[in-house]
This record gives structure tokens, C-alpha cells and sequence, in this order.
């Protein structure tokens, strides 16, 4: 790599890692949140320190979803530690995100890809890493599968990219497509996603490989049966899209982020592929990155109709742990505005609309900054109600303590919190006791 990409790198690697530690320094504590009492504390810790502990446990549901890689990595965190520390995992978890935009540029950079305006690109890097829309994600460190997720669909979508013909990065993309299934239920999307980078090769190419029909047909099959053995939750029902309106209506929500439900803005931040992939597709002009970048949007793309129809009953908002899915199709949609700015330069009349992304995007993050803090310290400021409430329970054990609003403990029920507390082998392992 050239110097100045090095230099790129370490400069983006560096302001994101700095903001996310301020934001998890100030913010988090270290106090276990809502889902880590159970399936970290009570069903994961719990056994391990018992002796009881199974490899099948490793995969075992959690709602939806099964967060094989989560649970390997809070093992490893407390294998080292001996202390269950939410604060520990986030910021173990800097590092855990800070390996997407590394890969991206990396991917970029190896293939002298970034150049003139596509250094564009970085802005949207910076701004989806580094802003604390995702504070759901940010300051829990149970929430590392969101990254996990992200991990593995690059790595399919890059193996599939650059090595399309190596049979060891077949069995590579199989391989990160089934993680990406033991991972979360949107998982089942990175081998459909992948697939969708195979057959967009054959139509650049104008020729149907055997071998990548074969594997596409693979990945799809491996799709299916994600879904097939995914949890299914009764009462995760009545959050779903009951028609095609309340779909369309939860899409306005979702395609506009992070503007508030705007259908203009929605066809700004996401027409750019859909309109350049095919120009490129004719004009037999498809580059790698371009395919890689497709293979991002589609990915984004499909969890944004995921979403919408999964959690779109009467939606009014974008809840924040979701936005983070939406990242790697901003950035695609980044790269194909600036390759519609490349392409009609000696036009700029025609040319400027390639910029109309850039300035919605940054719009749209300004236009939130002031909302999306004030949530950071909203829920900071019911983080220490919840450490105070549980510190005195543990002084009194009286359990009048736990009976408080909710978000005012940090679990839904008082009295299953309580019998958390009182386990003595949860208990030892608390940070509040070491503190």
C-alpha cells in the first residue's frame, strides 16, 4: 500500500476507536443489561463456573437468534478477567468493531481503489463508526453480535469477490455464511447477499459459471435452512407489518435513516446502486470493488425489508440497535454516488446529483446529533438508577429495592432479578462486589 493509504487507515482506525472509547468511558457501566442476565449470566457463566457447561449450549437459541460468536467471546472475556463486566466487554468490543472499517479500506486500498473523489467514501466510514446512533450497541457488550454479523457477511462477500474461482474460498464463504446463521436470524441473508455476488459476476461477464451457479444454489439452500431451524417466537408476532401499507410505512422509517421518515430522502441514500449497478452491468464496466459494494448494498438492503416487515406494526422510529445493519449499504451507496460523479465529470451539470448523497447523509446526522445524545444520556442516567437500586439490594436485601419503574432496574422482572442476585455464583462474579 502506498503511503498515504497507510496513513488513511491508521487515521480513520484512530478517530474511531478514540470516539467509541470516549463515548463507552463516559456512558457505560459495568453492570450486566436486560438479555445479559439471563443468557450470558444464568445460562452461559453460570454453567461454566458449575461445571456443566455443554458444547451445545455454545448454539443453543436466544430469542431469534443463537449469538454462537457472542458467547464464545464473553467466555474468553471472562476466562481472562474472572470478573462478569459489562464495561470490560464494550470496550473489548471497540476493537471488535474497529475490524469492519479495516477490512473495507483494506479491501479498497489493496485493490488502488481509492482515489480522486472516491476518498468521498471515508466520510461515511468515519460518520457510521464513530457517531453514537448505535448507543444500544455501544455501551452493552452483550451486543457484539451485531459485529460478528458484519464480520462474516464482508468476509463471504470478499472471498466471493476476489477469489471466485479457489475452492478453498468456496468452502471459506459456506463457512462464514453458516457463522453468520449461528450469529443472529438476519444471518440467513449473508449466503442470499453472497449469492447475489456470484450471480451479479455472471451477468458482468455475460456467461453462466457452473461452479458459481452450483454454489449459489448452495448458499440459497443454506438460507433456508437457517430459517428452518430458526427459533420461532409467538410472541414477536404482533410486532410484525399486518399489510403492504405498514410495510411501505416502517420502509419510509428505515431507507430515510438516519433522516426521519422521508421517502425523498430515502431515494437519495439508496438509488445510487440501484441505478449504477446496472449502467455498469451494460457498459461492462464492473470493477471489483464495484461488485463488492453491490454485495453490500444487497445485504443492508435486504435487512432494512427484514426489519420493516419483522418489527413494522405501527413503527415510529428506528430503534438503534437496528441502524448498525444499515451501515455497509450507506457506504456502498457512498461509493456508487461517487462513481456517477466519476462518470459524468465532463458534466457537472448532471454530474452535482452524485453529491446530493453526501449532503443528506451528513444532513440527516447533523439534523440527529442533539436527539441521539440526548438518548446516550438518558439511558446513562437510568444505568446508575440501576446500579444504585442493585447495590441496594445487595446491602439489604430488601426487595422492595427492585420494585421500581421500568429501565430503573436493569432486567423486566423484579422478582427473576432478584433470584439472579441472590445465586451465589453470580453473585461472586458481579463487578459491583470487586468494586
Amino acid at each position: 500500500m502506498q503511503t498515504r493509504h497507510i496513513l488513511a487507515l491508521l487515521g480513520t482506525l484512530v478517530a474511531i476507536i478514540a470516539a467509541r472509547f470516549y463515548f463507552i468511558e463516559t456512558f457505560a457501566i459495568r453492570l450486566p443489561f436486560w438479555d445479559q442476565w439471563d443468557a450470558e449470566g444464568d445460562y452461559l457463566l453460570r454453567p461454566w463456573l458449575e461445571g456443566r457447561l455443554q458444547l451445545a449450549h455454545l448454539w443453543q437459541p436466544h430469542n431469534e437468534h443463537r449469538i454462537f460468536p457472542t458467547r464464545l467471546l464473553s467466555l474468553a472475556i471472562f476466562s481472562a478477567t474472572g470478573v462478569w463486566d459489562n464495561l470490560t466487554e464494550a470496550r473489548v468490543n471497540i476493537l471488535v468493531a474497529a475490524c469492519i472499517p479495516l477490512m473495507l479500506l483494506l479491501f479498497l486500498m489493496r485493490r488502488n481503489a481509492l482515489y480522486g473523489p472516491r476518498w468521498l467514501v471515508l466520510i461515511v466510514i468515519i460518520a457510521q463508526f464513530s457517531l453514537p446512533f448505535a448507543f444500544e450497541n455501544l455501551l452493552v457488550g452483550f451486543q457484539s453480535q451485531f459485529y460478528f454479523l458484519i464480520i462474516f457477511t464482508l468476509a463471504g462477500i470478499i472471498l466471493a469477490t476476489l477469489y471466485p474461482e479457489k475452492p478453498l474460498a468456496m468452502v471459506g464463504v459456506l463457512v462464514v455464511s453458516w457463522l453468520s446463521v449461528l450469529t443472529m436470524a438476519s444471518g440467513i441473508l449473508t449466503p442470499l447477499a453472497v449469492a447475489g455476488v456470484y450471480v451479479l459476476r455472471s451477468i458482468s461477464e455475460r456467461e453462466v459459471n457452473v461452479k458459481h451457479a452450483v454454489l449459489a444454489v448452495v448458499l440459497v439452500a443454506l438460507a433456508g435452512l437457517g430459517y428452518s431451524i430458526m427459533p420461532k417466537i409467538e410472541a414477536n408476532h404482533i410486532f410484525r407489518a399486518r399489510s403492504v401499507g405498514e410495510l411501505f410505512s416502517a420502509l419510509r422509517y428505515i431507507l430515510a435513516w438516519p433522516v426521519s421518515k422521508s421517502w425523498p430522502a430515502a431515494i437519495v441514500l439508496w438509488l445510487p446502486a440501484f441505478a449504477m449497478v446496472p449502467w455498469l452491468l451494460r457498459k461492462r464496466d464492473l470493477t471489483p470493488a464495484d461488485l463488492f459494494m453491490a454485495g453490500c448494498v444487497m445485504w443492508s438492503f435486504a435487512q432494512t425489508i427484514a426489519i420493516a416487515y419483522g418489527r413494522g406494526q405501527s413503527m415510529l422510529s428506528v430503534s438503534s440497535r437496528y441502524t448498525e445493519l444499515f451501515t455497509l449499504g450507506l457506504i456502498g451507496n457512498a461509493w456508487f454516488a461517487v462513481r456517477f460523479i466519476e462518470i459524468f465529470r465532463k458534466n457537472w451539470r448532471i454530474a452535482w446529483l452524485g453529491a446530493v448523497f453526501f449532503v443528506v447523509f451528513v444532513m440527516g446526522h447533523i439534523t440527529r446529533k442533539n436527539s441521539d445524545m440526548r438518548a446516550v444520556r438518558q439511558t446513562h442516567d437510568l444505568s446508575l438508577k440501576q446500579d444504585a437500586n442493585v447495590r441496594k439490594y445487595l446491602k439489604t436485601h430488601d426487595p422492595a429495592t427492585l420494585v421500581q419503574p421500568q429501565f430503573e432496574i436493569p432486567y423486566p422482572d423484579s422478582i427473576r432479578l432478584r433470584s439472579l442476585l441472590d445465586n451465589p455464583t453470580l453473585r461472586g462474579i458481579l463487578p459491583l462486589d470487586k468494586d
